[in-house]
This record gives C-alpha cells, structure tokens and sequence, in this order.
C-alpha cells in the first residue's frame, strides 16, 4: 500500500508536489475501493524546445462507469522537477487552474461537481539553459478529498547543449549519497560529501561549482547550510561554493576537503529527519562564473577557501549526475502538547461555549509535517448530558474539523478509538511554549449528568511516522464533564494515539519516496 500522505519530510523528489495544497484535497489518503479512478494522461508537446516560448498542455481524465456525473469533486495537481522547467495556469469549462512555485513549478486543477472527462489546460516552457534530457513530473488526483495513487512520467526537453545532447557531459561527475543521525537541535552537521568523476570536464571549464540546498519541502526552516569559506556565497538556506583549483580526473572519487555545516533549529523535535537536502556539483565557464558569480570574487591567496580532496576508499554509490541526498536526523527532543479539563454549567438547555488551552509545554516544535487540514488532532468525545451545537474554532487559520466517521480521520488515527468521537479537529503546529484556545459550544440536555467525556490531543500517525514523541502522555487528555460532576468511565479498547507516542520516542520511518533521488533535474538554484 502507498503512503496515506504526501510528508512534509519527504525526499528531494517529493518536494514540489508538498507545496502546494489543496486544502482538503491535498490531505492525501490512500484510494478507497469505491472511490472512482480515472485513466489519466498528461499532454506535452514533446520534446519541449528550450527557450522556445510556452505551449498549451493538458491533463486528461476519463472516468468510467462508477462514476457519476455531476455527483464528485476532481482536483489535479501536476509537478514538474528541473530548475527552469515551469508550469503556468489554465483554465477550462471544467474547472480552473492555479500554479505556483519558484519558479512556477506545480499547477493545482479543481473541477466541482465534475463531468466524467475532464480536460485541464496549463502552459508550460523550458529555459533556455535547460540542459537536454528526461525531466520528472508527478500527477496527484484528488475525488471528493481521497487522492489517489501518484502517476509518476517523463517529458523529454531539446536543450541548446554544446554536447549533442547528453547532459552527462556538462555534469561529469555522479553523486552518492550520506546520511546523518543523532544532530543534536541547536547545533552544526558537518557535511562532506563524495562524488565520482566519470568524464573528462569540458575543456572551457574555468570552475566546478558544488552546491549544497536546503530541504525543498516544508520542513525547509528547521536546516540552514552555511559555510564560511571566502569563495563561498549563501542564499537563505543554500551555499554554492566555486572551486578554481580543481583536478582533472575521470574514474576518480573526489570530496568536500572542508565541511558544509547544516545548522538545526534549536526547537526542531527528535527524532525525526529534519533535513531532506541534497547537494550538486557541476562545472561553468568562464562567462557562466562571471554571470551567476561575478567571476573569482574572493582573494585567490587567501587561507580560507573550501576546496576539494581526492577520496581513496569511498563508501558512497554514486548513480546521479544532478544531485546526490543529505539527510539529517535528530535525536530524541520531544514536545509536549497539552490540553485542560472542561466544564459545562448551566441548566437543561443552555448553551454554553468552553474555551479549552491547548499548549505546547516542550521545549520543541510541534512542527508542520504533513499537507492538507493538519498534523495533529484534538477529539472530542462529550458526555452525557451534553450535545454538540457547533465547534467555533473551525475555519480558523489553523484549525479544520471533520466528523469523526470520515475515511481520513480514520486514516489519521489510527490507534484511537473514534467510535463515539463527536468531532476531530486538526491543526497543523504548535511552536514550543506557545498555546492557542480551541473553543466549542454545547447545548445542555441534562443538567444532573455524572458522566465524563474526553477531549484528546494527539499526533497524525502515518505508519509510525513522523515519529517524534510527545514528552508527557497524562497531559495529553482532559475530561467534559457538566456541572462539575463526572464519575471514571470503563477503560476502552484499543490504545489512545496519544499515550502510544508519550510511552517512547518511536524511531522514524525513513521518508516515503515516489522517486529516488535520481527524478530530481535540479541545476544550481542559487546561481542567480
């Protein structure tokens, strides 16, 4: 079975199709059986001219016989990889597109109430300094907020290279990659990463340019790469160092002589990978380091410049001529969500509003892992004595509730016992020491009631990932009592989410990925 949903932690090549949510639609489920899958193409003019100005492309879906029409909400979201290689918005009779990305690299399609074949347009173009070969793209279909199995393809683009073609030949080296545990939150990861020289470099080569980015996806912000070498420049969350003194050695393995240092957020939990990164290395010109360098900009004396080194028992295997993966893990360094016990008084047939504190008292993030309505949930189960009017906080900025019956929810929780569950409410983070104030109104229908009801705060559990642990289970669950009353409720079956997490930190499951690190075509973003 694929992954439920689309992580925020996910590898390099899952990282545009992250961004861009759907709202409900991008809270990815896995298809259920009566849910309607379509036969799906996507359209390209191929090969896709660089520099050629943009073209009309299509997503077409055609139903069959299960689904009706007019009865189900369709979205569509298509994701390109390679910088320079970028999407624009449509629209159709059908529904609408938007897109997004920097550059523009996904489009986002929603038709309501849908036909049984749906034709999206959006344009599309490659850069003009797009190097030639097979770009990666990903189609992720949505119906009535399950989205179905990601359909991964290729799209051929006819660069302007010097090489005929092969862009092995501007990229002479593969990439490996290396992998971190233990980074402690507050402090440096010294990188160094090995790469493979398979070609001889190009005979204009006046540097080899080794980039080390950030995480693409979401959880960008709990990494930074820095380095602070003079012939190393930063942008935000990436550093492109240019080496001027390099060797020319085809079958050999070369390495960072100096480290790149991830710095990790002090605040970032553990364990769980807080860096899916990824690095490059590449040759340019003489016009191409005066145009995205400024040419040798550092002192060429200078003691202090990063550099390369020739590596003689290599353990990495090296298969990308692109990028190579960086993965960080930290280690255990929990937070610890709390709510606070409620109380309806009143008599039969008020209604009354609780404000329940929901905190976060650890001294890590509750962080944002996955896309769609939230991360974490907070279930309702009222007592007797009490019927749910409305919840107020639904709908606002970081909060979306859903009945408990639904397939999502479900798919969410599944340790939980929702069965008398009278709402689910998700919301994406909480930061370390904050809190925010979750609000619902119930209508009393017996004053004199002595049961206790639940309201229960708990992590999205997509087969043991993300993994972090809450820090303290016994805070994790408060009563609903009316008038102050209540008496124990029996034990229940099953085991609630939240006391699974507070009994041990749970190892991480190494990021889902729907390609390997070798989908992605990324050439330096930070050359601009």
């Amino acid at each position: 079975m694929h992954s439920s949903y689309p992580r925020r932690a996910g590898r390099r090549a899952l990282a545009v199709l992250g961004t861009a949510a759907f709202g409900v639609g991008a809270f990815a489920l896995p298809a259920a059986a009566q849910t309607p899958e379509p036969a799906a193409d996507v359209l390209f003019d191929e090969p896709v001219e660089a520099g050629a100005d943009s073209a009309t492309g299509a997503i077409k879906l055609v139903f069959g016989d299960d689904f009706e029409p007019g009865e189900h909400d369709v979205t569509a979201q298509l994701s390109v990889y390679g910088n320079g290689w970028q999407l624009a918005g449509g629209t159709t009779d059908d529904g609408s597109c938007e897109l997004g990305g920097t550059p523009e690299q996904w489009v986002n399609c929603t038709a309501a109430d849908a036909d049984a074949e749906i034709e999206f347009a959006f344009d599309y173009l490659a850069g003009a300094d797009m190097p030639s070969g097979e770009y990666n793209y990903s189609l992720l279909i949505g119906v009535d907020g399950v989205n179905l199995e990601v359909i991964n393809g290729t799209v051929e683009v006819d660069g302007d290279d010097d090489n005929g073609g092969d862009p092995t030949e501007d990229r002479p080296y593969l990439h490996g990659s290396t992998e971190y545990t233990d980074a402690k939150p507050g402090e440096g990861v010294e990188v160094a990463a090995d790469f493979l020289q398979v070609e001889p470099l190009p005979e204009d080569t006046a540097a080899v340019v080794v980039t080390a980015f950030g995480s693409d996806y979401v959880l960008n912000g709990l990494t930074r790469a820095t380095a602070g070498y003079d012939n190393c420049k930063e942008y935000e969350d990436t550093v492109s160092c240019v080496v001027t003194d390099f060797e020319d050695l085809p079958d050999t393995v070369f390495g960072f002589d100096d480290p790149i240092t991830y710095e990790v957020s002090g605040t970032a939990p553990g364990p769980v990978e807080v860096c899916a990164c990824s690095y490059s290395v590449r040759t340019v010109n003489a016009d191409e380091l005066e145009e995205h360098y400024g040419g040798v900009f550092w002192d060429e004396d200078s003691d202090n410049l990063f550099g390369l080194r020739v590596v003689t028992e290599p353990e990495s295997e090296f298969e990308d001529s692109h990028s190579g993966y960086i993965g960080i893990t930290t280690r255990a360094h929990p937070f610890d969500l709390s709510v606070s016990a409620s109380n309806a008084k009143g008599a039969k047939g008020d209604q009354v509003t609780l404000t329940v504190p929901v905190k976060n008292l650890g001294t890590a993030d509750a962080w944002s892992f996955f896309d769609g309505p939230g991360s974490y949930g907070l279930i309702g189960e009222l007592p007797k004595g009490l019927e749910l009017v409305k919840v107020d906080s639904d709908g606002d900025d970081d909060v979306n509730c859903f009945k408990s019956d639904d397939t999502f929810v479900k798919d969410s929780f599944p340790k939980s016992d929702l069965k008398n569950a009278d709402f689910v409410c998700l919301f994406y983070s909480l930061d370390a020491g904050e809190s925010f104030d979750f609000k619902f109104t119930v209508k009393i229908t017996d004053a004199t009631a002595n049961g206790k009801g639940t309201l229960e705060v708990a992590a999205i559990d997509n087969d043991g990932y993300p993994g972090v642990a809450d820090a303290v289970a016994t805070n994790n669950k408060a009563d609903i009592t009316v008038n102050g009353s209540g008496t124990p409720q029996l034990p229940k079956t099953g085991t609630s989410l939240g006391m699974i997490i507070g009994i041990a930190a749970l190892v991480l499951v190494a990021g889902v990925v729907m390609m390997v690190v070798t989908a992605r075509r990324r050439k330096a973003g930070a050359e601009e």
